[in-house]
This record gives structure tokens, sequence and C-alpha cells, in this order.
């Protein structure tokens, strides 16, 4: 099955998700309301009456709900990247937007958070530290990213228009991360940037392997998330095209590594369902393709 993201029908996947998050948020809304009115009509009597163990769990209710409702605060999809440096996570955004909106290619590599969204406005901008910085074009925004300045925890929000890149229209927000192999702020990141990300998608190379350094980041990711929805992209599948006597061989390889790790070291799908988490793309051939 093939799913047209930038289909602009009731079906388009993202449209249907950011609907039934909306939902979903109504209805905790109420149950929230719900347990207020119950905790402040228990409290109107003596509290001698009851017994400790109801208000123990209204408080508990109240507390487990509050945490629900934090994340479905955003009315939108949030999807994280991550991978090793110049595994081709920008590329595979901008393949994704049908646009090249985030510096990639040679002699570049992301410094910083990147985090794309759209704007009902007809050009396009940058915040950074609460500061709006207008950007002609994708040189403009890499020239502004090469600073020093910028930590590896920097968040940069690149505004989009929405009439440039039919995706965005559906709420969905893009994020773009440095290289999980260069840094040692991986706890500060998940507090950061993952806590309510809706989807976690792992850009893997696939003329390496999966590395124990992109493994360990979502490992640290479950001890916060009991069940991150993990997708892996195994990106540069181009280079694997002159192989095809040993093409099947290595996907066969590769997807059971992707698959090992996603239901028995993450412990976050079943065997079958795993296998629908795992692809195989050429990123910079897709952009091409849709510029």
């Amino acid at each position: 099955m093939t799913l047209d993201f930038n289909s602009t029908g009731d079906d388009n996947p993202l449209r249907i998700f950011v609907s039934a998050k909306k939902e979903i948020n109504e209805l905790f809304s109420k149950a929230e309301k719900f347990v207020k009115n119950v905790d402040e009509f228990y409290r109107s009597y003596d509290e001698s009456m009851f017994e400790q163990n109801n208000m123990t769990f209204i408080d508990n209710s109240m507390e487990k709900i509050a945490g629900i409702r934090d994340v479905l605060a955003r009315n939108n999809m949030k999807v994280a990247f991550f991978g090793r440096t110049s595994n081709g996570k920008s590329t595979v955004i901008n393949a994704i937007l049908q646009n090249k909106i985030l510096p990639a290619g040679i002699g570049h590599t992301t410094n910083c958070f990147l985090q794309v969204e759209g704007t009902d406005e007809t050009e396009p901008f940058i915040v950074l530290e609460n500061q709006r910085h207008n950007i002609e074009s994708v040189k403009h925004l890499a020239n502004a990213l090469n600073t020093e300045s910028l930590g590896d925890s920097t968040l940069v929000k690149v505004y989009w228009p929405k009439s440039k890149c039919s995706i965005l229209h559906d709420d969905v927000v893009l994020v773009d991360s440095p290289g999980t192999d260069v840094t040692a702020n991986l706890d500060k990141w998940i507090d950061l940037y993952c806590l309510d990300a809706d989807v976690f998608v792992l850009v893997s190379n696939a003329e390496s392997t999966l590395m124990q350094t992109e493994k360990n980041f979502f490992i640290k990711v479950k001890e916060k998330l009991s069940k991150p929805n993990i997708f892996i992209l195994n990106n540069r599948w181009d280079a694997s095209a002159h192989e095809l006597d040993s093409l099947d061989l290595v996907r066969k390889q590769h997807l059971k590594r992707d698959k090992d790790f996603l239901v028995n070291d993450m412990g976050v799908l079943d065997e079958d369902t795993a296998q629908n988490h795992v692809f195989f793309v050429s990123a910079i051939e897709v952009l091409r393709a849709r510029l």
C-alpha cells in the first residue's frame, strides 16, 4: 500500500492523524474536568469522611491526565529525525517536503536542532532565541546557521510558507538533529525535544550497519518514553544498486538487524509489525525526482 502524504483529500494520513489527535485531546479534556469536579466534591466535605485511598486515587488520576494533556496539547504531528552524522537526515526531510528547505550535501552537517513547520505568510523566516530573522534562500539559511555560537542543543525554528509545500498544510512538524555520535548531551536532547514527539525516525546508512551509538540513543529514549513509535530508514540504498547479485542478501541482513533492534533491544514492536517499520530509501534520488 502506498501512502500519499501530499494528497489534499480527507484520506490524507497526516490529516487523519491530526484530526484523531484533536478528538482524543477533547476526550481527555472532558475527563480532566470530570476528575476535577469529583475532587472538588470530595474536598467540600470533611476529609475524615472518606478513605485516604480514594483521595490518593483522585490525586494520581489528575496527575496522569495532566501529563497526557501536556503531550496532546499540540494539535500537530511532531516527527523527530535522528542518526549519525552524514547519514542524510536533512536530505530525507527535504525529500519528504519535496523542496530543498534544509541545507544538506557535501560540506554541510547539521550543528543544531532545526524544526520545520508551516506558516501562512508568503516568505520563509527563522526564529532563534525568540528573535525573528528573514531568510531569502536555503543558502541564506545555511549562512545563518554557520556560527560557533549555536550549541548542539540549540533549537532553530524554520517557518516555511504552506503555499510552497503541501505537506505543511496538515500541521506536521519535522525536527532535524545533529549526529548522535558527536555529543554527550543525549539526555538533554531527549528532555528538550523527544518527550512530546509523536514519531521517531532513525536514519541509518545502508552502506554500513546500525551502529551502537544510534542504538544507545534510542535505548535512552525508551527509559523516558515507555513505547516510542520508531521507524528505521536505511538511506542511500542507491549505493547498493550496482551490486545486483547481492542486493537481496544485503537487504535481508539489514532487515534482520533492524527488526532485532526494534523487537529485542527496544521491545516496542512484535516481529510482524516491525517489518512495516523498516524502509529502504534513496533520499537524494527521491528529492531529485520531486523537484
